[in-house]
């Protein structure tokens, strides 16, 4: 009877070394797939960094050509502004870059005449703020009240590159107890 308590005995121990070995070889396998799993799944830390490294906005406050943000203030009322527009033209006998800056968008087919003498803002059709801004500084009028700022003052950030022209302008102003105030971005494309 030994002989065959023998060979039971050396059959249960190489079956379990068998089941031993094919367990351990069943973890590394799941340790390895779920490595590789985890290599193709982007870390926290890998996400942040490809953020990191996209291209900072080029316009202030992510604002697109055509944009512009913040408000103004005319006589106490405060407006809104949302629309950036830009050309040349002629603002006291001289060559200007003028900027509007409205509430509510110019229409296409509208766009150069306004540039050039705005009849919708002076006719109150919409509301915004000029500028004229040339070699001697900077001109601004409220619309609709047609209150005026002028000075050798500049805008701040203000870059003119490739037709597109940007910048911000904060002021603060009183005249016979009504508020006048802007706080606004803008970026526009110039039109041709």
């Amino acid at each position: 009877m030994r002989p065959l308590i023998a060979g039971v005995l050396c059959f249960t121990i190489a079956a379990a070394l068998s089941s031993c070995s094919l367990m351990k070889k069943g973890s590394t396998n799941s340790e390895t797939n779920r490595s590789a799993k985890t290599a193709d799944q982007p870390s926290p830390a890998r996400s942040d960094a490809r953020s990191e490294t996209a291209p900072p906005p080029t316009q202030p406050g992510d604002l697109q050509p055509g944009q512009a943000s913040g408000t103004y203030t005319d006589k106490g009322e405060v407006v809104a502004l949302k629309y950036a527009y830009a050309g040349r033209a002629e603002r006291f006998g001289s060559q200007s870059l003028v900027i509007l800056l409205t509430e509510n968008p110019i229409p296409a087919d509208a766009l150069a005449e306004e540039i050039k003498s705005t009849p919708l803002l002076e006719r109150g059709k919409i509301r915004g703020l000029e500028y004229a801004i040339d070699d001697n500084g900077m001109w601004v009028r409220f619309h609709p009240s047609e209150f005026q700022e002028s000075g050798n003052k500049k805008l701040k950030e203000y870059k003119v590159e490739n037709d597109i022209v940007s910048g911000v302008d904060e002021s603060d102003s009183s005249l016979s107890n009504e508020k006048y105030a802007r706080s606004v971005k803008f970026v526009a494309a110039i039109a041709r």
